[in-house]
């Protein structure tokens, strides 16, 4: 059985049902608000860059974007899957990386003056400091935080009997280990997912290009595909 730990991936469970994979989802994690978020209408207004790194990030931002009035904004977004969420929402993504990483973003960015990044408090540090490196002011406004969720027994019997695990973010690998010693095989979206994962003892098939399609992969991978 191959199990997604995000809850929000109902493609790739379906794309494994139809392979004639067992497949099922558990959320080992959840999202939840942080006052400033309040603050990011406002600040959206005359910015110069905005730059975001995940789904639930591009959310927020499409919330206070549409808060704000619609005002024309340039964002640059990490990922297909969070320029996926922008552009259904009606703000389509000036810039994307050639990887989804956060260094890529940072090595690639347009010419900016400045950059909102819109953070959350799990968020690392390497989009700001290679901005800073090329000179680039920039304002880390976090406005949802990651906490792990509490599990219920069947939730828990479902990593216990997985033969294959998806890992979405460092924080996941960290959550399922938490809650099981079993190591089952590991997919992983992309390297700092994969470094957490070999830490704690996984055997990972690392995404050759981060991102769902390269999951997809590691994941066919990890079974024998």
């Amino acid at each position: 059985m191959v199990l997604l730990t995000r809850g929000k991936d109902r493609e790739l469970l379906a794309r494994l049902q139809a392979l004639g994979v067992e497949a099922r989802e558990v959320a080992l994690l959840e999202q939840v608000d942080l006052p400033l978020l309040r603050a990011l209408p406002q600040k959206l207004r005359g910015a110069d860059w905005v730059a975001v790194t995940s789904k639930e990030g591009a959310r927020r931002l499409l919330w206070a974007w549409r808060e704000a009035g619609r005002p024309p904004l340039r964002v640059a977004a990490v990922g297909e899957g969070t320029g996926e969420v922008l552009r259904a929402g009606g703000l389509a993504p000036a810039f994307l990386p050639p990887r989804a990483t956060a260094q890529d973003l940072a090595r690639a960015f347009p010419e900016a003056e400045s950059v909102l990044f819109v953070a959350g408090d799990l968020a690392g540090r390497d989009l700001e400091a290679g901005l800073r490196e090329r000179g680039v002011r920039v304002e880390r406004l976090e406005v949802y935080a990651t906490r792990e969720r509490a599990l219920a027994p069947e939730e828990v019997a479902l990593l216990e009997e997985a033969r294959v695990v998806a890992f979405f973010s460092p924080s996941g690998v960290r959550a399922f280990a938490r809650w099981t010693p079993r190591r089952p095989l590991a997919a992983s979206i992309g390297p700092s997912t994969a470094q957490a994962a070999r830490e704690l003892g996984f055997f990972v098939y690392e995404a050759e290009a981060p991102g769902l399609e390269g999951l997809w992969r590691a994941i066919l991978a990890a079974l024998g595909c």
